[in-house]
């Protein structure tokens, strides 16, 4: 049982008074009697000195806390906001017992709970915990100050935003239109446009002829890559933090690009494009983009161009992130077949590359692991090519969706576990895999070195051609192949560490990888001693380079420099057949890790581990 036992101003008990003689229409009734409590409180009053709160029932009948009907009951008479706390929230008992500014509801016989003006909660001083407590809004009032001074000015002079701006309008815009209609005609409004130019030379910057216009300010220094890409992605993303962009659409558009372009700087930032990206399709189940238009709105094409560009993106993040999808097909209101045969030459060859990685991503859902070797039929690249409509499209463009292409053949076919530390898996699976690694290295490297469309997909299909490469040299039991491994894996590298000034995925991989190719000279070194081959090497050596080896066949002389660095090792492994390499490392190189990564970056439940590499490796 509750009592209410009644304080005074100082909030201290009082004692409790009883009536001596009810008044004679309670004693008719025979009810409690309540009409002299005021003759109570007066001579108590009189006695002590002190002032006795009202009781609630007091309160009830006083005309300065009554409840006016028509008024609303979140408001007071004085029209400050009002909170409501119920009867089954002990918080009421402690408000009807204590508080002088509180209102019983009234609304029903009994009431539901008590009124409590927020007025007298401003007036008070605010306790310790209230001037310490965080303000969402406080911070962004601060944070636009801030972007006003220094975000919004980190963008390219007009010169060289130039030159970036067509690289991304021939190179980028034609394979992954996200910008729209704003890539060639600039929004009016001021924060906008100012996002827009650095989300392009962000894009951009990866291109090696926009090393010369890597500059923020007209007589600033040139930046590196690293430099400028990362100030360009800090500064659109404090603008996004800060709540500047209002259009819902154009911020969808900013996240996806940011997710694609950007590069994280150290192994906090690695899962910020994964969350960038489930920010926009956060939007995009705002905005209703999923959900079908008819075709005589005036933005239907813009909205299918855009759900487009979603779609691919999560599907790309699943491969390159190990993320599961975010928008599935049962939620789409769209005929997906009739929007990818909508869109451009380019931009419809890749989304059919994507199309195949979608149906790729299946094998690898955990619910779908199977016992037997599972091999997805592929069409070929070129009839793709045709069935686009791209044939007349530009070269380097077509070479850079072919590596994506090559990135999905590598991925396509999928190994039990008891047979993925094996050189001999399923002969389907290795043909594929070993011609796909050849052909993207042969792309980036030979080919077109130099004039791709340096999109993220390019990386992350050399370092799958790494992978393969490492697994013919890890598991082979034939020296030949296991040399040749070694010269695919040396090539591999080099490319990466060409772009690892850009790609964070790329330099995380050539940290691996070079600390490999280390250990493997010096295991090759022990074991030309133990063997008492010492002069054997140099011989070798000296010998190819007297002949003037060619370079292999794929690669410039750059790369072939550094390929002929490990032509001292065939000679040594040949002479013992079963010569295991990797048993004669270092005891304390984590050779185990190595494996987990490497190997594991051909299944995509391991791709989201990029931080957990870069922190033991860089």
């Amino acid at each position: 049982m509750v009592r209410f036992v009644e304080s005074d101003s100082s909030g201290l008990p009082l004692k409790r008074k009883q009536v001596a003689q009810a008044c004679s229409k309670c004693r008719r009734r025979k009810k409690r009697c309540i009409h002299n409590d005021e003759r109570i409180d007066d001579d108590s009053t009189s006695r002590g000195g002190r002032t006795i709160a009202r009781s609630s029932i007091d309160r009830l009948t006083s005309p300065q806390f009554e409840l006016v009907p028509e008024h609303n009951g979140s408001q007071n008479s004085d029209g400050h906001a009002s909170r409501f706390v119920g009867d089954l929230s002990p918080e009421a008992i402690l408000m009807e017992a204590t508080s002088l500014c509180s209102t019983r509801d009234v609304s029903v016989r009994g009431g539901l709970g008590i009124w409590q003006s927020r007025a007298t909660l401003l007036g008070k001083p605010a306790s310790p915990r209230a001037l310490t407590s965080p303000s969402r809004q406080a911070v962004q009032d601060m944070l636009k100050a801030y972007v006003w001074r220094h975000c919004l000015a980190c963008c390219p002079p007009v010169s060289d935003y130039a030159v970036l701006r067509r690289i991304y309008l021939e190179k980028l815009d034609t394979i992954f239109p996200i910008l729209g209609s704003h890539s060639t005609t600039s929004p009016q409004d001021e924060v906008q446009g100012k996002v827009l130019q650095q989300i392009v030379g962000l894009a951009a910057a990866a291109d090696p002829e926009a090393a010369r216009h890597l500059r923020l300010d007209p007589d600033g220094p040139l930046l590196s890559r690293h430099d400028f890409c990362t100030s360009l992605s800090n500064s659109i993303q404090m603008i996004l933090d800060a709540g500047l962009i209002t259009d819902r659409v154009f911020l969808t558009r900013i996240l996806a690009a940011l997710s694609l372009y950007m590069q994280p700087s150290c192994p906090d930032e690695a899962d910020v494009p994964a969350l960038l990206n489930g920010r926009a399709v956060h939007q995009m189940h705002t905005l209703g983009l999923q959900m079908a238009s008819e075709d005589g709105h005036t933005n239907t094409r813009a909205a299918r161009s855009l759900f487009c560009c979603l779609w691919a993106l999560d599907r790309i993040n699943s491969a390159f992130y190990g993320r599961a999808c975010l928008i599935h097909e049962r939620d789409i209101g769209w005929n997906l077949d009739d929007c990818i045969a909508r869109q451009s030459s380019l931009f419809r060859l890749f989304l059919m590359v994507v199309g195949l990685l979608d149906k790729v991503i299946g094998l690898y859902r955990p619910g779908n692991r199977q016992e037997r070797e599972i091999i997805i039929e592929l069409p070929i690249f070129e009839q793709m090519i045709l069935d686009a409509g791209a044939a007349r499209t530009s070269s380097s463009c077509l070479a850079s969706l072919e590596i994506f292409y090559h990135s999905v053949a590598i991925l396509s076919s999928q190994s039990p576990a008891e047979n993925r530390s094996t050189a001999l898996p399923a002969p389907a699976t290795n043909s594929r895999r070993s011609l796909a690694a050849d052909r993207i290295t042969s792309i980036v490297g030979h080919e077109f070195l130099g004039q791709l469309s340096y999109m993220p997909i390019i990386p992350y299909g050399v370092s799958l051609s790494l992978s393969v490469s490492y697994r013919k040299m890890r598991h082979s039991n034939v020296p030949m192949f296991r040399s040749r491994g070694k010269q695919a894996f040396r090539a591999n590298t080099s490319l990466l560490k060409s772009l690892d000034d850009t790609f964070w995925t790329a330099k995380t991989m050539v940290a691996m990888a070079e600390q490999v190719l280390q250990e493997m000279d010096k295991a090759v070194a022990s074991i030309t001693q133990e063997n008492g081959q010492v002069e054997a090497p140099k011989k070798a050596e000296s010998t190819s380079r007297q002949e003037g080896e060619l370079p292999p066949s794929g690669l410039d002389e750059s790369l072939a420099d550094d390929i002929n660095q490990g032509n001292t090792e065939p000679s040594v492994l040949e002479a013992v057949l079963d010569l295991d390499v990797f048993g004669y490392f270092d005891p304390t190189f984590n050779l185990g890790a190595v494996d987990a990564a490497l190997e594991g970056n051909l299944d995509f439940g391991t791709s989201s581990n990029w931080f957990d590499w870069q922190q033991l490796w860089g």
